[in-house]
């Protein structure tokens, strides 16, 4: 995220690389991708030596997308739809690029991303290391830490001895001056040994440090992280920055400057950056270097098409609205029912894979915390907290089902009614927190119900995209469809309900507890 909030630190990082690309001469790594985002020069495609895929499951469309990163000269972008197993993808340029002895930065917006993609790659047999402070990496992917390999070096050891050795001389100076038998030169000898010894030290670290990242194939670390001072100078042959819908600009060029080529992998129909400050956001912030180089350098884009998350019926939407048609969901989840997973019983009044519970009409008005303040809605909050149960009572797990919805207010208000389930492992977040995320099942709440058809942020495509996309079994969507039905969007979804799925009003069903 990039606001007032952030630390200094990162805005300063960000000043340095738009000035770094800004003065690249044009002959220079930096100075060729400059001209490319600038739109002064067209990316170029070249031909490859033949490369056979590690992965052999890898679809069609996978295989494009890791052709055009492998032929590229300055930049190639992934467009990846929810499910489409853009990580997977990535991982697999990864391993080519590795293969072909090319050096590999891998960064992402979010250390989720970064440790998710660090575990991929370790899983795949890749030498990677991650960066980062050791609170913020997973416990997956801690023993591929910088922190937690130097450990393991020769030059660690002695650096420790060093280090302990120079404590022991401190020591050893401040017990002779309290016994007063510390003369001046001696003090003065002893200080500088103690200060020479924990300056090899130091440098004996950054050696075995700079060993560590020589001797890796892919150097991992977020987006912002990249400016890392252990790196210095160092320039890599390719960046793949994963995430690249949500980096906004100056972050992004931070992850930029350290090499020739640039993969970007992201979604434009996903949520974009959040930028709080509004100037900014006049000023373009809020739109991504993705999605101005896939508008105007097409050719560098592979879009994902093979989905491995929905029921079909639930990807029917988001494919027409958002993905031209596109999307194909893959055999194995074609027809995938909530009732084949063990143990879950099937629920005759809710036998679509999607459901929609029309509150309209039953007065459940949507109210504020505070004038502008979060959205809440009582009586949809009890509906969704009787469904939930509905769906419990059936046998399915806890940490398969999730509530998702797009004020915080009603959040807290899901998480207080069901803190039973949640105990249990029951998920309750945002639409912005679910973003990358998927359960088998999944309810989302609305909340707006208004006389005037004030629908909110819910209006916000992209947000409406990532609420109806976590699912793979089982979604239900809870809204008051006289307020939301007014927004294109949502009246275009509720098409796809009235064809494909179970429409059911709340008047006539008041979700009575599962009886198998």
């Amino acid at each position: 995220n990039v606001d007032r909030d952030d630390p200094q630190a990162t805005f300063e990082r960000g000043d340095k690389a738009i000035a770094a690309f800004r003065d690249a001469p044009g002959k220079t790594d930096e100075g060729r991708l400059r001209q490319v985002l600038w739109g002064d020069l067209a990316p170029a495609i070249e031909s490859t030596p033949a490369w056979t895929p590690f992965d052999a499951g890898l679809d069609l469309s996978q295989m494009e997308a890791t052709d055009t990163a492998l032929r590229a000269r300055e930049i190639a972008l992934v467009h990846g739809p929810p499910g489409t197993g853009k990580t997977r993808t990535l991982v697999e340029i990864a391993r080519q690029l590795a293969a072909r002895g090319e050096t590999v930065l891998a960064c992402a917006m979010s250390n989720v991303a970064v440790d998710n993609l660090a575990e991929r790659l370790t899983d795949a047999g890749v030498e990677v290391v991650r960066l980062g402070h050791p609170a913020r990496v997973a416990p997956a992917v801690e023993a591929r830490s910088l922190d937690r390999l130097i450990e393991h070096t020769e030059g660690y050891q002695l650096a420790r001895s060093w280090m302990a050795d120079a404590r022991q001389l401190r020591h050893k100076i401040e017990a002779k001056r309290a016994r007063g038998t510390l003369g001046r030169d001696e003090r003065l000898e002893m200080h500088r040994e103690a200060r020479r010894l924990e300056g090899d030290a130091r440098a004996q670290l950054r050696r075995a440090q700079a060993s560590i990242l020589e001797h890796s194939q892919v150097v991992l670390s977020t987006a912002a992280g990249a400016d890392a001072d252990l790196l210095a100078k160092r320039r890599f042959d390719v960046l793949l920055l994963d995430e690249a819908t949500q980096a906004p600009d100056p972050v992004a060029l931070v992850a930029m400057q350290r090499a020739a080529k640039v993969v970007m992998a992201g979604d434009p129909e996903q949520l974009p950056p959040t930028v709080l400050d509004q100037e900014a956001e006049r000023a373009g912030l809020g739109r991504t270097i993705f999605e101005r180089m896939a508008k105007r350098w097409p050719l560098t884009v592979r879009m994902l098409n093979v989905q491995y998350r929905m029921h079909a019926d639930l990807m029917a939407f988001p494919s027409a609205s958002r993905y031209q048609g596109k999307l194909e969901a893959h055999p194995s989840v074609a027809a995938h029912r909530l009732e084949e997973l063990p143990g879950v019983a099937a629920d005759p009044l809710r036998d679509a894979p999607l459901v929609l519970i029309d509150t309209a009409g039953k007065g459940w008005d949507d109210a504020q915390e505070q004038p502008g303040g979060s959205s809440y809605n009582d009586g949809q909050a009890a509906r969704t907290e009787a469904e939930v149960r509905r769906l419990l009572g059936r046998g399915l797990a806890p940490t398969d089902l999730a509530v998702i919805t797009p004020y915080d207010a009603q959040r807290r208000r899901l998480v207080d009614a069901l803190a039973d389930a949640v105990a249990e492992g029951l998920e309750i977040g945002t639409v912005d927190g679910f973003q990358g995320r998927e359960k088998e099942a999944i309810v989302v709440d609305l909340v707006r119900s208004n006389a005037p058809g004030d629908v909110g942020f819910v209006s916000d495509r992209r947000r409406l995209n990532v609420a109806l996309t976590r699912a793979r079994r089982f979604l239900m969507v809870i809204a008051d469809t006289a307020t939301l039905g007014r927004h294109a969007d949502f009246a275009a979804f509720l098409e796809v309900v009235e064809a494909r799925g179970a429409w059911i009003s709340a008047w006539t069903d008041d979700a009575p507890p599962f009886d198998a």
